[in-house]
């Protein structure tokens, strides 16, 4: 076992005595804040040129248990999240998806031992295959420019920041033809104000890339995502 591993595993030992959203002994997440979080499924209030889906509102239970398995290493969340993701993939496609990710920052993936939002893809892909509806996770962007994490930046703040700070992988793209078919949904752990999701759409938009919807775990209500980023 690697030293991440071993590492993850250990806090998880720790952790993982008490659940993440009421601190009740016994699990990671108990049962009953798995049962909230699993009817919060549906569309993301605010409109867009794309579909918009969340597996939950980020807050009580779902903002404890994502905070838990990105910035403390609780890796035993992954399946749940991911569980949460698939559920909203789901509600804007029953055919065969790929999931596209948004690339990590650059610091994010050495300080929390491994990109999270992909782990969670991967289990959500896993989720949706197994219910019949075939899934596979891309990577079809990079991360051109790193202004630093989106936290506590108000939402003109972000879409600066976040402006051009992706670019295609040409050779990736071109390897979509394996996948007639497929839709193309963009997922993300957490939507804020959205500009970085949109942000990510519009790069594979001007690669020609057909978007069918977009994905998250967990988003909450912005009024500074507005319908008019269509381009």
């Amino acid at each position: 076992m690697g030293t991440g591993r071993l590492l993850a595993a250990c806090i998880d030992l720790v952790l993982s005595r008490s659940c993440v959203g009421c601190d009740v002994l016994g699990n990671t997440l108990c049962p009953t804040c798995w049962a909230a979080m699993c009817q919060q499924v549906g569309p993301h209030p605010q409109i867009t040129a794309w579909p918009v889906a969340i597996g939950a509102h980020y807050q009580d239970q779902a903002k404890a248990a994502i905070i838990a398995h990105k910035e403390h290493g609780v890796r035993s969340l992954t399946a749940p999240l991911g569980t949460l993701l698939a559920s909203a993939i789901a509600t804007l496609t029953s055919g065969p998806t790929l999931l596209v990710t948004i690339p990590p920052h650059r610091g994010s993936v050495r300080a929390r031992g491994a990109d999270t939002t992909s782990l969670i893809a991967h289990r959500a892909a896993q989720v949706l295959t197994r219910a019949n509806q075939p899934a596979r996770v891309q990577q079809l962007l990079t991360r051109h420019l790193d202004k630093g994490k989106q936290v506590g930046r108000s939402a003109a703040q972000r879409q600066a920041a976040i402006k051009g700070a992706f670019q295609s992988r040409p050779k990736q793209i071109a390897k979509l033809v394996k996948f007639a078919g497929y839709r193309i949904i963009v997922v993300d752990d957490v939507i804020t104000t959205g500009a970085t999701t949109l942000e990510a759409v519009h790069t594979l938009v001007n690669a020609d890339v057909i978007v069918a919807g977009i994905a998250a775990v967990a988003g909450t209500p912005s009024r500074s995502w507005q319908s008019t980023t269509q381009r």
